[in-house]
């Protein structure tokens, strides 16, 4: 009985195709990211940021601890060392809303108990590849078509309204993913010792990042001289 061996080589082949030199890069799963776009989005931020300092300090262990502090704990919040729109605006609503979860807030380091430090880090990415749907997209959309399509001929008002309904279930789902980010961190120092830190990423729009990046201070007013010539006095010497 004569053998042949094609069979097993193709397979052979096949299972070889299969393999990679390298290893095969997987994506995470979906998840969710908000995205900065408007100044009441900072000032949620700051409250957020003020409403976590209040249970790490306040409501926790740091506060049995605290000894210096007699009715509260007492914060300095670093001036703002990121001259960006931002940074500012960042800083002042951090304190407007450290008073409110019941801090005391002083403008001296000496003053306070602690310090309170954050920092901002814009993250841009060039080549994010391909970012597949959010699931359930396409079948959403498809139900809006079929729809559409047995209800357009008979009854143009109800087609209209299923059309804006598909368009609004789009733009629940398609919303852009820019390619910049930021980073916040918020530290809370006692000395050398952290005491607590924080961190928040948030998508900030591609035209906006001006708004997140420090600028360099102003230059100083050119200084105007005049050269004035010493006049001699008659008898050849310069007068006193």
């Amino acid at each position: 009985m004569k053998i042949s061996y094609a069979p097993l080589l193709i397979l052979c082949l096949g299972l070889g195709a299969c393999a990679s030199q390298v290893p095969v890069a997987t994506t995470y799963p979906v998840s969710y990211q908000r995205k900065m776009q408007a100044a009441e989005h900072w000032d949620i931020l700051a409250a957020d940021v003020a409403n976590r300092l209040h249970d790490a300090l306040l409501a926790g262990p740091v506060r049995a601890s605290s000894r210096q502090c007699k009715s509260a704990i007492a914060l300095h919040v670093q001036p703002p060392q990121y001259n960006s729109e931002f940074g500012i605006a960042f800083h002042n609503l951090l304190i407007t809303h450290l008073l409110e979860q019941g801090f005391l807030v002083s403008e001296s380091p000496s003053d306070g108990c602690y310090e309170v430090t954050y920092g901002i880090q814009v993250v841009t990415h060039n080549d994010r590849g391909f970012i597949r749907p959010m699931p359930g997209l396409f079948t959403a959309l498809t139900g809006s078509v079929l729809v559409l399509r047995a209800t357009g001929d008979n009854n143009p008002a109800t087609a209209a309204m299923l059309g804006a309904v598909g368009l609004d279930v789009a733009s629940g789902f398609l919303t852009d993913n820019p390619n910049s980010e930021i980073i916040v961190t918020t530290s809370v120092m006692s000395g050398a010792r952290y005491l607590t830190r924080l961190r928040d990423i948030y998508y900030i729009s591609d035209n906006n990042v001006q708004q997140y990046i420090a600028q360099a201070p102003a230059p100083p007013p050119p200084v105007t001289t005049r050269i004035m010539d010493m006049v001699g006095c008659t008898s050849g010497i310069q007068c006193q």
